[in-house]
């Protein structure tokens, strides 16, 4: 029998004392790979690009599901690369459900994707259909553009 991490929680923070009756908070990390960047190397204000890819257990060794963005171009430097600030909804899909998020990103260049950043956890389906919180997110120090995802998703 698998046991819902949620109810864990649940169950810990009722033995630890948690604060709030009702109110269920986990911790999920996963690091992504981008596989995906539809955006030319130097986009304009308005226009859009799709980013993504696979994500996978914190160790890399295992899929954990996959996640994608839709951003809008809201400004865009005169560097030389061009420094872009997009708005971002993003969808990353799990095992047990979708989570919601949405943030703005600052990408020093296109190419070699964006810098940290905190987004918001807006929702989602499944085991997060009531989720809310944020995702703390730091760039990886490997060439490849890749990312470590840290989201505390609270409920109730």
């Amino acid at each position: 029998m698998q046991v819902h991490p949620w109810l864990v929680l649940a169950l810990a923070g009722g033995l630890l004392g948690a604060d709030q009756v009702g109110s269920r908070e986990a911790t999920i990390e996963v690091v992504a790979k981008r596989g995906l960047m539809s955006a030319p190397a130097a986009p304009g204000v308005g226009g859009g690009f799709v980013a993504g890819g696979e994500l996978f257990t914190p160790d890399g060794a295992t899929k954990a599901g996959d996640g994608y963005s839709h951003c809008g171009v809201l400004s865009v430097s005169v560097d030389v690369p061009p420094a872009v600030t997009a708005h971002c909804t993003s969808t990353y899909r799990l095992a047990d459900g979708e989570l919601h998020l949405s943030s703005m990103r600052t990408y020093k260049s296109i190419a070699l994707g964006f810098e940290d950043t905190t987004m918001a956890i807006l929702g989602g389906t499944g085991a997060y259909s009531d989720a809310r919180g944020e995702a703390k997110v730091t760039r990886s120090s490997s060439s490849d553009v890749a990312y470590r995802f840290v989201f505390t998703v609270t409920d109730g």
